[in-house]
């Protein structure tokens, strides 16, 4: 059903496209400045880039959807983790699977999150170890699809933002090929994308997971998950990296919400091509979370590099009409 509703919403933008040029393409976003600076981009620059060259980049979490207090990925790692402390409890004598106890309990809880970091990849990669990767794609699925946001009571696959949906299917309309280039890991990605967004898998590019295969013949190839990454990550210019890798072209337009979406706002602003880049700022406590943009390394400066570069800020408080689809509670 959410898929249809998106695929509708990129119909009926197709239209606005072609027959309505007066129609607002973007209805869920207040008309501020930075709203203006995507229209005019699409009206009067795009006319300008061959089709082929049109390719538009999009950072995941906290960008497409909520990141807080956990991400997708990080929900799923606990839940896996805690499965496993489950059936073995003598797991607990390890940090990362008691800060996932207390993360089950409390997604907020400040004993973990303010001391975490380097126990964040380590929960990560051992929660799947030894599954095969398609499984790890169902288990995430189905427990995203179910499990709920405790502050605004909605599933947590269903916690994208409107206005970034109604860009995406804008930006479609006008012959974009776009894609979604998170840090999360790839199989992660490929649980709830889909669905959500109407993406197939190779418009998805996220951080891979090292597997093994193991071949049955006549039955399919499993996928074995192992406890590490196949470098780089999709972070800082491991974005760019692996845009390159995957795509074989750069972006001219870019949209990320921390300074870990840099790479690919470089590799946007270095193609000669007309180009653009946002990036989210998420100033709204009152409808969604209010956090710094970066995740580790502080960057107090951010404003002015931001500037520096021509890149735009988008706020959540005043740019965002809505924040979430309400109807999904």
């Amino acid at each position: 059903m959410k898929r249809t509703i998106l695929l509708l919403l990129g119909l009926a933008l197709t239209v606005v496209s072609c027959t309505s040029p007066k129609a607002d393409p973007l209805p869920s976003w207040n008309n501020t400045p930075e709203k203006t600076k995507i229209i005019d981009f699409v009206t009067n620059k795009v006319p300008e880039i061959p089709v082929k060259d049109r390719i538009a980049v999009f950072d995941m979490d906290g960008t497409l959807a909520c990141e807080a207090p956990l991400w997708f990925e990080m929900y799923s790692a606990v839940q896996g983790l805690c499965l496993q402390a489950d059936k073995d409890s003598s797991l607990l004598q390890n940090p990362i699977y008691r800060y996932a106890e207390k993360l089950r309990v409390n997604p907020k809880d400040t004993s973990v999150i303010n001391h975490w970091g380097p126990s964040i990849q380590p929960m990560i990669m051992n929660a799947f170890k030894g599954w095969d990767n398609e499984k790890y794609v169902q288990f995430s699925k189905a427990y995203l699809d179910t499990a709920m946001n405790r502050d605004y009571h909605i599933p947590l696959a269903q916690m994208f933002y409107p206005p970034m949906l109604e860009l995406i299917s804008y930006l479609k309309a006008n012959q974009f090929d776009v894609y979604v280039v998170s840090g999360s890991l790839q199989g992660l990605m490929w649980s709830v994308c889909p669905e959500e967004l109407g993406f197939d898998r190779q418009h998805l590019i996220g951080t891979s997971q090292a597997m093994k295969p193991v071949f049955h013949p006549g039955k399919g190839t499993e996928f074995v998950l192992e406890p590490t990454i196949f470098q780089p990550s999709n972070n800082n210019n491991g974005k760019a990296i692996n845009i390159y890798r995957h795509i074989g072209k750069a972006p001219v337009f870019a949209f990320g919400n921390t300074t870990g979406d840099w790479g690919m706002f470089r590799m946007a602003s270095a193609n000669p091509l007309p180009n653009i880049s946002f990036m989210l700022n998420h100033d709204d406590a009152k409808r969604e979370y209010e956090y710094s943009p970066w995740h580790g390394t502080p960057c107090p400066a951010w404003k002015d590099s931001m500037s520096t570069h021509g890149w735009n800020i988008v706020s959540m408080k005043e740019d965002f009409k809505v924040v979430f689809n309400q109807s999904n509670k």
